[in-house]
């Protein structure tokens, strides 16, 4: 019997693989073998994505979170939803989560928010050396083109104008979780 290439040439020695794949019989080492590919070939979940949702309007965080559901089934991925009614809470979230690693994959920010408005939280947290790079998507109710200016110079990575319909607002969610 040839030693197993790679890493496991070291770990298993051929007389080891006889000693325990031999009493098994032929058969049954191929069925195992067999099982083992289809296994192999199995859709495997991804990796759980985690939204931070700011918001303060409970109408918009019920229909983002039925966006993100519909996205779940769709990508078959798990997506996990949080949410804080504003950004000096947010902020102390993420910076606290920041220390102990579990900060979230995605943070959506409406920008008109009570204590500390989006735009003041994204400066804050873009000022963070370690939050710099936390992906922002901005989803105000303000078609101005300046405000949309300004939250991208601000630190968003995008921002949305909130949809009328849920249509829209399901192809935002999964243009976020992409």
């Amino acid at each position: 019997m040839r030693p197993l290439p790679g890493h496991f040439a070291h770990a298993i020695s051929p007389s080891r693989v006889q000693r325990v794949f031999k009493p098994l019989g032929r058969r049954r080492v191929c069925a195992l073998l067999q099982y083992g590919a289809q296994l192999s070939s199995v859709d495997v979940p991804k990796p759980i994505c985690s939204v931070l949702i700011i918001e303060d309007d409970e109408d918009d965080v019920f229909l983002l979170n039925r966006a993100f559901d519909d996205v779940r089934r769709i990508l078959r991925r798990d997506i996990k939803t949080e949410h804080i009614e504003n950004g000096l809470e947010a902020l102390y979230l993420v910076s606290r989560q920041d220390l102990t690693e579990n900060l979230p994959d995605i943070l959506v920010l409406d920008l008109n928010m009570p204590k500390l408005d989006g735009m003041k939280f994204l400066r804050s947290l873009r000022q963070s050396l370690f939050l710099k790079d936390l992906p922002v998507f901005v989803l105000t109710t303000t078609t101005a083109k300046s405000i949309h200016e300004e939250a991208m110079r601000a630190g968003a990575d995008k921002v949305y104008v909130k949809p009328d319909d849920a249509k829209a607002l399901l192809s935002i969610a999964l243009d976020m979780v992409g």
